[in-house]
């Protein structure tokens, strides 16, 4: 500035000044190019305060009446983690040195700090095994409260992982290790510990249930063929969408008669029945022998009772259905969506390992359901190496086009966007699901604060929140990041197309999924899709394409991949978002009816007269 006054230098915050200085230090540099400028040099000390996160700070030059802007930013303030410069420490919880391992899977549970962060990747070394990649960047607080860490916030430093031991040829002493490695490539490691394998006891089969009717074949005179669908549940998640949208376009059909037998109610209910579908809702499934054999005869004479044609079970957790109809002699159709173990998922679910005689019901099931379906390759090929006996296809999740079209159709995205409180300037990611561990949004919320500085306009929804442990640990970790202004959690939404209607990209950070519906309806919406590359999603996202893949698991990964997605040019996304447009059309969900339709019309034709 050239005025004849002194000039002043003024730090402002939101407009506020918050600093001055008068320029008085040496500036060879400057003067080099402007000669009379060698005492141009200013400093401003300033204290930052958490709450100035996503306020612009400006610096302003006033001189004889004039004022000159210097320059803006968005800040991005940030907890940075351990204060301990360096620190580099861990535990391995579970198992303990001496533990004997009972059942079929192998628990892990511990944590890790390399260099004062997180750890980027955590493996399980068994003896002499290939490794095992565990979970990490899990919540844990207990470390936090831990002095000797110099954590000022809980970094997730957690990891976790159920290995499956049953058929594996491993040793009675079996030694064991934990391998974290970080960013920089420094590695934590556990010290050896040696655990026992207990030797599995013979397995005691289930006596067959001595109520069972067989159900008799239907009367040429009799009307639509009888379909039992077996739910595990009838809340809002993927599995329980995927079978609405099934049974709402056959029930337009006309061509058969359903009944959905559900172990607990749920908001589907009503649109269910308002289709004409009547629901059952009985009881969870017992996790006693006895009890379990109990309710496999209620079932059966369920069944026997409506004169069941054949059964639709949906999900691994209504291996119970399939069980029934196997003992009912009812041909069966088993829709599996899970991409776990048998044996990792019913303790998950289940939250306890079954009794052997149930647990081995559903590998059982497997083998004698006449036909096992799988939304993606990936996951039926995997259950296939576990039981090659069983017969599978590959049938793809369908969607309704139709809604998602006329939806926007009728919405201007920009209007949204602003009732919603976002600019068109935002670049919004989008992470839509339940959230909870495997979906790895607390991992996602670190990941998404180190790119800030490259993207300040990236803003982050997570609609799916649930009040468990987890989900008020993300909720936490928003406020410990001071990400307040660039994330939204949302709670679970039934109303999902908003969001997918104003966002630009999806990201799925889960560390399990066979082919997430969110996946293929962001695709509709033309949203580029960021994932991880597990299972079933590279079949239908291809990295740099449509979308962009990153290894689960590794913190590293996620965090270079949101930097690219939210440094894309809009020429890219466009391009991501008309490919994902048009193949998307190949997700229509009268095309998965149809082929559904016609595999069960053909399993009650061709029924094996020995059933009955």
């Amino acid at each position: 500035m050239r005025g004849t006054g002194d000039v002043v230098v003024e730090v402002q915050l939101d407009g506020r000044p918050i600093g001055q200085a008068t320029p008085t230090l040496d500036r060879p540099d400057v003067f080099a190019v402007f000669q009379e400028f060698l005492h141009s040099g200013w400093s401003i000390a300033l204290t930052v305060e958490p709450s100035w996160s996503g306020k612009i700070l400006e610096v302003v030059a006033f001189d004889d009446g004039h004022k000159k802007s210097l320059g803006q930013r968005t800040l991005r303030v940030t907890r940075t983690g351990s204060t301990k410069h360096g620190t580099t420490m861990g535990g391995l919880d579970h198992p303990r040195h001496g533990d004997t391992v009972t059942g079929n899977v192998l628990h892990v549970t511990g944590w890790a700090i390399v260099d004062g962060e997180a750890a980027d990747t955590v493996e399980l070394i068994l003896d002499d095994e290939p490794p095992s990649r565990l979970r990490r960047g899990e919540p844990r607080p207990d470390i936090l409260a831990a002095e000797q860490t110099g954590l000022t916030f809980d970094i997730g430093a957690g990891y976790s992982g159920v290995v499956p031991i049953r058929g594996r040829a491993l040793p009675p002493a079996l030694p064991l290790r934990i391998r974290a490695t970080g960013s920089s490539g420094n590695v934590w490691m556990s010290g050896p510990i040696t655990v026992g394998i207990e030797e599995s006891a013979p397995l005691q089969s289930l006596p067959e249930p001595t109520l069972a009717r067989r159900v008799p074949p239907r009367s040429p005179i009799d009307s639509r063929p009888r379909i039992a669908v077996f739910v595990h549940s009838l809340d809002l998640g993927g599995g329980e969408l995927y079978i609405q949208e099934l049974l709402l376009r056959l029930a337009t059909n006309a061509t058969m008669e359903f009944l959905v037998i559900s172990p607990r109610d749920g908001v589907l209910r009503a649109e269910l029945e308002s289709a004409g579908i009547p629901v059952h809702l009985g009881s969870p499934m017992p996790l006693e022998p006895k009890l379990y054999v109990d309710r496999v005869t209620e079932l059966c004479s369920i069944l026997a009772t409506w004169r069941c044609d054949a059964v639709l079970a949906n999900t691994l957790a209504t291996f119970i259905g399939v069980d029934a109809a196997l003992s009912c002699r009812i041909p069966v159709v088993w829709a599996i969506h899970e991409s776990f173990d048998i044996d990792v998922f019913n303790e998950a679910y289940w939250g306890r390992q079954l009794p052997t005689e149930i647990g081995d019901r559903a590998r059982s099931a497997l083998r004698g359901a006449d036909l096992n379906v799988f939304v993606a390759d990936a996951t039926r090929k995997m259950f296939e190496e576990a039981e090659p006996t069983a017969r599978t296809r590959t049938v793809r999740y369908g969607i309704d086009l139709e809604a998602i079209a006329t939806y926007q159709d009728t919405h201007d995205r920009e209007e949204l966007r602003s009732e919603l409180g976002f600019t068109d300037s935002d670049r919004i990611l989008l992470c839509m699901g339940i959230v909870q561990e495997r979906k790895s949004q607390f991992a996602l919320l670190h990941a998404f604060a180190s790119i800030l500085d490259k993207s300040p306009h990236s803003k982050l929804i997570i609609v799916g929140f649930q009040p468990t442990p987890y989900g008020l640990a993300v909720r936490k970790a928003i406020d410990d990041l001071n990400l307040g202004h660039a994330v939204r959690l949302v709670d679970v939404d039934p109303d999902t197309y908003k969001w997918f209607m104003i966002s630009d990209i999806l990201v799925s950070a889960s560390d399990t999924e066979s082919l997430p519906r969110s996946i293929l309806e962001a695709m509709a919406f033309g949203l580029p899709v960021l994932a991880a590359d597990v299972f079933g999603v590279s079949e239908v996202v291809e990295d740099g394409t449509n979308g962009w893949l990153f290894e689960a698991r590794n913190g590293a990964a996620v965090s270079a991949a949101i930097a690219r997605a939210a440094t894309s040019s809009e020429t890219d996304l466009f391009a991501m978002s008309q490919r994902n447009r048009y193949a998307a059309l190949s997700f229509d969900g009268s095309n998965y009816a149809r082929e559904y339709e016609a595999l069960l019309k053909d399993l009650i034709d061709k029924r094996d007269p020995r059933r009955d």
